[in-house]
């Protein structure tokens, strides 16, 4: 059983120290960012006289972007290098890095803070991709699916309490200290439980290195072109974190237009969804057996095409709020019980894309060449930054043609609706092939 299999994992130095690392290093981007969006937004910080929209803009392109830059170059280094080693040295570089957060943030410095972002996206570019190749090294197959269940509902959980903590704290009188300091703090421990991991080797240790990120980056997209089986569990988790961006940008503009709700609205939202996807992701840990338990990603698909569709319906006559109307809080949205069936369907949307992700992330990391792993699987990452970004437009295509805001959802159904349509098919291929096999 999935959940044994789980148990057993929570115990093991080959996986532990990982699972600790990432849930820091995932608190500590997002404590970061948030407290800088907060300082920007109510705090009054700016650069050369942006506004805040236009900076806080900026602020979280600069992590995102050297994700586009350095993931190929970064998957060429997971094959290169023992993973571990990799992963050791990129948690100790954000032990320094944060050391200078904590400078600009106790000194008000927005430029160094700025600078900082991007040099935090690119240690994040190169952990990950050792992080995903190293998997496949440290488990045996049948615990790949538990493992990216436990890591991915950490990291929801991590993700969410970073953004409450980082836009909460530094708004205190002693906020910069305290962020700098945790900070620091959470980069130390993240460094000293990575340390405790075993070594993961390379798979192509005289693999010639590049620095050239545009070749490489073509380069590695060419590679996951050419191994179809990879690519199409890749493509689905970046449509899972185009869903993610999706609703974290809609949210907003949805809560205040179209539900006539505040900030602590969508801070509820936020925490559903987040809360959601890591119930989802454990629940299919815990329940899927030791294969790449593919049903539960068309379970998944199914049910944001049910959910995310039955908010559209369900809210599209509503009339829009005015603009300068005065926006309900919290207390008052649940006071209406009509609003509870948004909640039920917001959250059982989470949870389905959840369970959507979780089995695509272990067979693309079963299914990727051992010589080529690393460079596979950092390809899903340059996917997930463009698939987010290509997000972005839909939405403000819908916003360009005066369609209703709750085109989004139905939009985010149809795809779901062909995510559920290729995988069920694919699995029904496999299933006839294996009974006409001869037994």
């Amino acid at each position: 059983m999935s959940a044994a299999i789980a148990a057993n994992l929570m115990t093991q130095r080959r996986f532990v120290p990982l699972l600790v690392a990432q849930s820091l290093g995932a608190f500590n981007d997002n404590f970061f960012r948030y407290a800088v969006v907060t300082m920007v937004t109510f705090g009054g910080l700016t650069l050369f006289d942006m506004d805040r929209l236009t900076l806080v803009s900026v602020a979280a392109s600069m992590f995102t972007f050297p994700i586009f830059l350095f993931s190929a170059i970064a998957g060429r280094f997971a094959d290169r290098f023992d993973r571990t080693r990799i992963m050791r040295f990129a948690k100790f570089a954000e032990i320094w890095l944060m050391l200078l957060v904590a400078i600009a943030f106790i000194l008000e410095q927005p430029l160094l803070l700025v600078v900082t972002l991007f040099l935090m996206g690119t240690q994040s570019a190169f952990f990950t991709p050792a992080k995903n190749s190293a998997l496949p090294t440290l488990l045996a197959d049948e615990e790949l699916v538990p493992a990216n269940a436990l890591l991915s509902g950490l990291l929801n959980v991590s993700v969410l309490v970073g953004i409450g903590l980082g836009t909460w704290l530094i708004t205190q009188t002693f906020g910069p200290i305290a962020v700098g300091m945790g900070l620091v703090g959470m980069a130390i421990i993240g460094w000293l439980a990575i340390r405790q991991l075993p070594q993961a080797p390379a798979s192509q240790p005289d693999l010639k290195l590049t620095f050239n990120f545009i070749a490489e980056t073509i380069r590695v997209l060419g590679f996951a072109f050419r191994a179809p089986d990879v690519l199409r569990p890749l493509l689905g988790v970046a449509w899972f974190w185009m869903l993610a961006a999706s609703i974290v940008t809609l949210m907003p503009v949805f809560t205040a237009s179209v539900l006539g709700a505040n900030e602590t609205v969508v801070l509820a939202f936020s925490a559903l969804f987040t809360l959601g996807a890591a119930l989802g992701a454990v629940l299919c840990g815990t329940l899927s057996g030791k294969g790449d338990a593919l049903p539960f990603s068309i379970a998944g698909a199914i049910g944001v095409v049910i959910f995310a569709g039955d908010v559209a319906l369900y809210t599209w006559s509503r009339p829009l709020t005015p603009d300068g109307a005065e926006l309900v809080a919290i207390d008052a949205f649940l006071a209406d019980r009509a609003n509870w069936r948004i909640l039920i369907d917001l959250a059982l949307a989470a949870v389905s894309a959840g369970l959507f992700v979780v089995p695509l992330q272990a067979m693309a990391q079963r299914r990727a060449a051992p010589e080529l792993r690393g460079r596979l699987l950092a390809a899903g990452g340059i996917l997930n930054a463009a698939t987010a970004t290509l997000g972005q437009f839909v939405l403000a295509a819908i916003a360009a043609t005066g369609l209703p805001i709750q085109s989004a959802f139905l939009s985010i159904s149809l795809i779901s609706i062909i995510a559920a349509g290729i995988i069920g098919w694919r699995l029904s291929k496999r299933w006839k092939t294996a009974s006409d096999s001869p037994s």
